[in-house]
């Protein structure tokens, strides 16, 4: 079960949570950016709304929830249908020179869409319900680097590691900077010949 925080106080002395924790205090951190500066991960470069952006400005957190409202997002996404081609024709453009790209986005419908503007010979989509032994063969395709384009909803944000990754496009919004953070971190591994991670964020 998920019960967020397994502190109450961050070591700067911030609560984290009012429920009772394992653990009371944090008391060392160590954030991205020494990770980064140590060599130890990907330099990541971002770019904000390369070309377009999807306005999800009106959306607001339901009361006690940590996730948007999925019917809310649906609404957003099939009001700027237009804007999604223009989105991927750009991933695409900008994938260009890059080893291997994973998008995460919204919903299921979306990432439908999504792939039908990807080129289909080297995209593949993981969701949910995808049986295990066809996510195994799309997982290890993508590794070998035989598919370029690997589209996904809420799945591959923890647990899966594919160091030649140089490429996220964020098409999802969230409030959660953990999240967010366990998205780009998706492709910071290091990898030879690597030199960064292209970081697209297209939520505005």
């Amino acid at each position: 079960v998920d019960t967020g925080w397994i502190y109450r106080f961050s070591h700067r002395g911030c609560l984290r949570t009012d429920e009772p924790r394992f653990f009371e205090r944090c008391i060392y951190e160590l954030t991205l950016r020494e990770m980064i500066d140590g060599g130890y991960l990907t330099p990541p470069v971002q770019i904000d709304a390369p070309v377009a952006s999807y306005d999800f400005s009106s959306l607001e957190l339901p009361p006690g929830s940590a996730t948007f409202d999925y019917d809310e997002v649906e609404a957003i996404l099939k009001n700027q249908a237009r804007i999604t081609p223009v989105i991927v024709q750009n991933i695409i453009d900008l994938a260009a020179p890059r080893k291997g790209a994973i998008l995460f986005t919204s919903s299921v419908l979306h990432a439908k869409t999504i792939m039908q503007h990807l080129p289909q010979d080297s995209s593949a989509l993981v969701l949910g319900d995808t049986p295990g032994p066809e996510r195994d063969v799309i997982i290890e395709r993508f590794k070998a680097q035989e598919i370029k384009f690997l589209v996904n909803v809420s799945v591959l944000t923890t647990g899966f590691d594919a160091p030649h990754v140089d490429l996220i496009a964020i098409l999802r919004p969230t409030e959660s900077v953990s999240l967010y953070q366990q998205i780009v971190g998706r492709g910071l591994r290091l990898y030879e010949g690597k030199s960064d991670c292209l970081i697209l964020d297209y939520t505005g």
